[in-house]
């Protein structure tokens, strides 16, 4: 089977098309379905599957119409077309993503697509603000810390497919009949922030991996700032070309994007602490409060759950 297309090839291979109607380029001839990139009506960018078959009417979003219907000839096609010009790096993303996490699926393929194509939709509707808000910055980091401990563990592409909080999951990591949840706070912190009923929801044991990070000078050694912080991530990932592109794509999906904003401020670690997360540890979750209540967030005091700490 043909290797993996870096981001960058696909972008070439988009931008080298003539915008014409209804005109289409078969993507990859040695991909295990008929994928093509074009343009439909109005020249909107379009990631059209021929041979699809039919399938259950798909949700469209402001940004992309989702459609399924026949050729003249009876063929299925499956389309995805961009419909809001301003999210076509989210929607280029996305079509890369398509082609190149179902490269290795050969069964139920057509379900795959359709799955991953919801996973997507909340991202393609979010509004990515230009830099990160700084607890979410520090959150990064602090994910970053934990993968980098991930790839000593599991290796790299492993520890890098169980990163799926920037996919929209509920966990930061999900791996081997386990998860992990990620925090970041200062070192005087008393609590930590749960954002979701669903973010500690979840039946089996796992645990919460508390990072301590304070703001420090431009001047102090042991300081290091986000931007410096992916370098060295990105660095784990050198010489294999599937790690770089998964990475780069997590690093996008979470709102990230290399800007001299991120190089400025430093950040000194102070410390981790990881505590169990099983049926005894004090959450809010959906089965333990009145179903009136659809959403929340709250806030755990963690001297309180020392005895969870591992």
């Amino acid at each position: 089977m043909k290797t993996m297309m870096t981001f960058k090839e696909f972008q070439d291979k988009w931008e080298a098309m003539p915008v014409y109607g209804n005109a289409f380029l078969l993507i990859d001839s040695a991909h295990h379905i008929d994928i093509n990139i074009g343009y439909e009506e109005l020249n909107q960018k379009t990631l059209l599957i021929r041979k699809s078959g039919q399938v259950p009417e798909l949700p469209s979003s402001k940004s992309i119409a989702a459609s399924n219907y026949q050729f003249a000839d009876g063929t299925w096609v499956l389309c995805f077309r961009l419909i809001q010009s301003d999210n076509e790096e989210v929607f280029l993303r996305f079509c890369w993503d398509m082609i190149e996490s179902s490269r290795e699926v050969s069964e139920n393929i057509i379900d795959f697509i359709i799955a991953r194509y919801l996973k997507w939709q909340r991202l393609m509707e979010c509004k990515r603000p230009n830099i990160l808000p700084a607890a979410r910055q520090k959150g990064l980091m602090g994910e970053l810390m934990f993968l980098a401990e991930c790839t000593k563990t599991m290796g790299a592409q492993k520890a890098l497919e169980s990163w799926c909080g920037p996919e929209g999951a509920d966990q930061d990591f999900i791996y081997d009949g386990t998860w992990t949840e990620v925090k970041a706070t200062t070192m005087a912190s008393a609590k930590i922030s749960i954002s979701s009923l669903e973010q500690l929801d979840i039946d089996i044991d796992g645990s919460l991996m508390v990072y301590r990070l304070d703001k420090t000078t431009a001047s102090d050694n042991f300081g290091f700032t986000l931007t410096e912080q992916v370098q060295n991530t990105s660095a784990l990932f050198t010489g294999n070309l599937k790690c770089q592109e998964l990475f780069e794509l997590r690093l996008f999906q979470y709102g990230y994007k290399d800007m001299p904003e991120y190089g400025k401020q430093k950040y000194r670690f102070c410390g981790a602490e990881e505590y169990r997360v099983d049926v005894t540890f004090p959450r809010l979750t959906k089965g333990n409060i009145a179903y009136q209540i659809t959403s929340a967030r709250y806030s755990i005091d963690l001297a309180s759950i020392a005895v969870f700490r591992k």
